[in-house]
């Protein structure tokens, strides 16, 4: 059995200071590939591989803003904020919302809370179970066991 949900294509991230909902339904993806006059595949793999246009990113945020519940005025303003910055800064967000409305967000293992579209986090590294080495002008110390 997969471990994807594909009804589920919500992607919850922070986008211009504030948690923002993101999804691409029927209706944006048909816009999106209107827009980019591209599939939603092919828009997913120009991403993905660095191919993408300046349409491929915002109006993916865009859309993705406005199929999440924001209002069409100010998911466009929220992008124009952004109009000037480096691109690579906003190649994950588009790349996660797009892959979500193709390939679903992965489902929570149970007893778990479900993290909708979230990457995970990073996790604490454990001390090192081997004491640190010499210091590199010092002697090697001996061990006496």
């Amino acid at each position: 059995m997969t471990d994807v949900v594909t009804g589920r294509t919500v992607v919850d991230a922070d986008f211009a200071g504030q948690p923002r909902r993101f999804q691409l339904r029927l209706g944006e993806i048909g816009e999106l590939e209107r827009l980019t006059g591209s599939g939603i595949g092919a828009i997913l793999l120009r991403i993905a591989s660095h191919q993408f246009s300046v349409r491929d990113v915002w109006d993916t945020i865009r859309l993705g803003l406005e199929g999440g519940g924001t209002p069409a005025v100010e998911a466009s303003a929220l992008v124009l904020r952004y109009r000037d910055e480096p691109l690579v800064d906003f190649l994950p967000l588009a790349g996660s919302i797009v892959a979500a409305a193709v390939n679903g967000v992965p489902k929570a293992p149970p007893g778990k809370p479900a993290t909708e579209g979230r990457a995970p986090t990073a996790p604490a590294t454990s001390p090192s179970s081997t004491p640190p080495g010499p210091p590199p002008d010092g002697p090697p110390s001996r061990s006496t066991a």
